[in-house]
């Protein structure tokens, strides 16, 4: 028996009951009937109550919670990682670039102030590093750092030791330059400095053919003169540098004469260290 016929079923028997409530009255004949449809109806209704409760009531559904979303992780944004900044030396005053560490090794290039060079190397050497000449691949020097400011990561470069000490090259060139005057006449000879290591003073010897007057003089300095006076001051004569020297005095003007003139310069003061004399004739 479906829902629908129970529920037409007991909607009769309410009609029934509510009538008898009434007390509607039916002809006489019909009682009978009346009655027999009663029963009836209340059997077929304790069986549709029987039959009701044998089904199982539905439960209603639940309804289905939807499934919690994933909650966005957020990507975090990269970082990105900060460049190491390449070896490098900024120069804060001229400096001499040379073959190997110190004077006695030649000097290959010449790092001007501001100049900013690539390091390629440490050395075994206190104050030096191995830079790249700018712009000549692969030709590097030995540069001093005294006057470097030492920029970036220099531990990962390979280290170098110095080339053999090569023998020191004394030497110069001297040429007749002026007669200068003061108290008296001086012959004023110029030197260059042609070799490897720095002279730090200095005789010349002038002698006049004319009158076998000889004279001489010593120094610790190679200054260029005007008169009395200083014109440039040059204390030492470095590898590359010009310098004067004078012999003082001849108490008369030699112009004309023919002089034997001997320079001897020396790398230590007072003429001490290696020496070395060069000879020229002169005629002022």
């Amino acid at each position: 028996m479906t829902r629908r016929s129970a529920v037409s079923i007991l909607l009769a028997t309410a009609m029934v009951s509510m009538l008898a409530a009434c007390d509607f009255k039916l002809p006489a004949p019909a009682m009978d009937l009346n009655l027999s449809v009663t029963r009836t109806l209340e059997a077929v209704a304790t069986q549709v109550e029987a039959t009701l409760r044998s089904v199982p009531s539905a439960t209603p559904s639940e309804t289905p919670t939807p499934p919690e979303a994933d909650s966005a992780t957020p990507t975090p944004t990269p970082v990105p990682s900060p460049i190491p900044e390449s070896p490098a030396a900024l120069l804060g005053e001229n400096t001499n670039c040379r073959t190997g560490p110190g004077t006695v090794f030649d000097q290959d290039y010449t790092a001007l102030k501001g100049a900013l060079l690539e390091i390629v190397g440490r050395t075994t050497v206190p104050e030096y590093v191995i830079v790249n000449v700018p712009g000549e691949s692969g030709h590097t020097c030995w540069l001093w750092t005294r006057y470097a400011e030492l920029r970036g990561d220099l531990t990962l470069l390979p280290i170098s030791t110095p080339p053999p000490t090569p023998t020191p090259s004394v030497q110069f060139k001297l040429n007749y330059s002026y007669l200068e005057g003061c108290v008296g006449w001086d012959p004023g000879m110029k030197v260059v400095n042609t070799g490897s290591v720095t002279f730090r003073s200095a005789r010349i010897t002038a002698e006049d053919t004319v009158t076998s007057t000889t004279v001489q003089q010593s120094v610790d300095e190679f200054h260029k003169r005007s008169g009395c006076a200083i014109d440039q001051s040059i204390p030492q004569l470095d590898p590359g540098m010009t310098g004067y020297v004078y012999a003082n005095t001849f108490v008369y003007d030699p112009t004309g004469h023919e002089l034997e003139v001997t320079v001897k310069l020396c790398t230590g003061p007072g003429l001490s260290g290696t020496c070395v004399s060069r000879s020229i004739i002169a005629t002022p």
